[in-house]
Parts: structure tokens; sequence; C-alpha cells
């Protein structure tokens, strides 16, 4: 079996991944507490900028063409719902409007859930 090698830009999607889950948990744990929302928007800022610098020339983020264009196309349709639904969730939380604070903060965990998996499976799962 052969190992897929990961990308620099796929690791930082991981790892920024990891950091918002850790952030969204905080959240819902203490009710949308300031670390929390740095947290949350910190794996967003990280997410976006490796989504959208490689448009402005930067090449070492830059990933490969390789897999599924169709699942590439819909994982990024999806990272752009995840970005909006966070959005939507800190401008209620801006309003200390709480209870949909945390069901938007649920609605982006599972959109970029199901986006890190079909972007996953779309570059890495087989192809038959």
């Amino acid at each position: 079996m052969k190992l897929a090698k990961l990308h620099a830009a796929e690791w930082l999607y991981g790892l920024s991944f990891l950091l918002y889950l850790f952030g969204s948990s905080l959240a819902h744990i203490e009710n949308g507490t300031e670390l929390s929302l740095w947290l949350m928007t910190f794996a967003i800022t990280i997410t976006v900028a490796t989504t959208l610098l490689p448009l402005a020339g930067i090449r070492w983020l830059r990933l490969e063409p390789q897999g599924s264009r169709w699942g590439y196309w819909i994982a990024m349709l999806i990272q752009v719902g995840s970005w909006t639904s966070f959005t939507w969730g800190m401008f209620f939380r801006l309003g200390r409007n709480m209870t949909p604070f945390h069901t938007w903060i649920i609605i982006t965990t599972l959109l970029w859930a199901v986006w890190l998996l079909v972007f996953s499976y779309s570059r890495h799962g087989r192809s038959s």
C-alpha cells in the first residue's frame, strides 16, 4: 500500500481544523468566552489564507491538481459555506444572542468536517 504524501496546505488545513474544534468546544463549554472566539477566528484566518494566498502567487501553498476536480470544487463550495456560517455566528455573538451563536458554531463545525472529508477524499481517494 502506497502512502499519500501530504502537501503543506493540507497540513495547515488539518491543524486549523483541530484548532477550530478546540475553540468551538471551549465556546460551548464557557458560553463564547473571548479565548474561544480568538482561537476559532485564528483557525478560520489560517484556512482563508491557505486557500486564497495561492491565488496571489504564493507557490508553496499551491496544490497540484490531483484526484477528482468535481470533488475539489464541491469541497471549496462547502468551505465557503463554513466561512459564511462562522461569520453569521460571530454576528450573533456580537449581539450577545447566544442561542443562535451556538447553533451557527455547530453548523460551522459540521460544514468544516464535511468539507475536510470531501476535500481529502477528492484528492487522495481511490478512483476506480
